[in-house]
């Protein structure tokens, strides 16, 4: 092999990987530059509020006594219902409430993330009876409320109505 074609070949491999460096180095700070216009974070959840829709009804609660309240609710059956629930509302008015529905029935935690108002919270089985109660949830908290067993209804209700009224574990819920 001579010098001068040596020369040649290091002087092509040289002109190659340059060109293909800067192929890579353009498309790859393109890309970055796409890429970090695009918000670190999801969303605001105030978009999200305006496209799930809640169901409104009623439930009973019955207690082992004979007397019977009533709850005007919205019913969260779907997973995007359920992972709003009542978040971000800054009031909920006696009387009303949150039927969360598992079908099928599950182990579950719930907690009160970016929930500003405090809670009760009823936790029922598949026959509607309820086998856990959580009094006074505090907004905010991201600590996990579990059940103790298999969920299939929560119903959240404005802190201090499970006192009021003495609803207690083996009182029925119903829809």
């Amino acid at each position: 092999m001579n010098k001068s074609f040596l020369f040649r070949f290091l002087i092509m491999f040289a002109a190659v990987f340059g060109v293909l460096f800067l192929i890579v180095w353009f498309y790859l700070s393109v890309a970055t530059s796409a890429n970090a216009a695009e918000p670190l974070d999801p969303p605001p959840v105030q978009n999200q509020i305006q496209n799930i829709v809640f169901e409104k009804g009623q439930v009973q609660v019955r207690s082992g006594g004979g007397r019977a309240f009533s709850f005007d609710v919205e019913f969260a059956s779907t997973p995007e219902q359920q992972s709003l629930g009542l978040m971000h509302r800054t009031e909920l008015p006696k009387g009303a409430g949150m039927l969360f529905i598992y079908k099928p029935p599950r182990r579950i935690a719930m907690w009160m993330k970016n929930t500003l108002i405090p809670l009760d919270m009823l936790f029922a089985g598949r026959s509607g009876t309820i086998f856990f109660v959580k009094q006074n949830a505090q907004p905010l908290s991201e600590d996990l409320i579990p059940a103790p067993g298999e969920v299939s209804y929560v119903l959240e209700l404005p802190a201090g109505t499970v006192k009021e009224l003495g609803i207690q574990v083996g009182d029925q819920l119903l829809r």
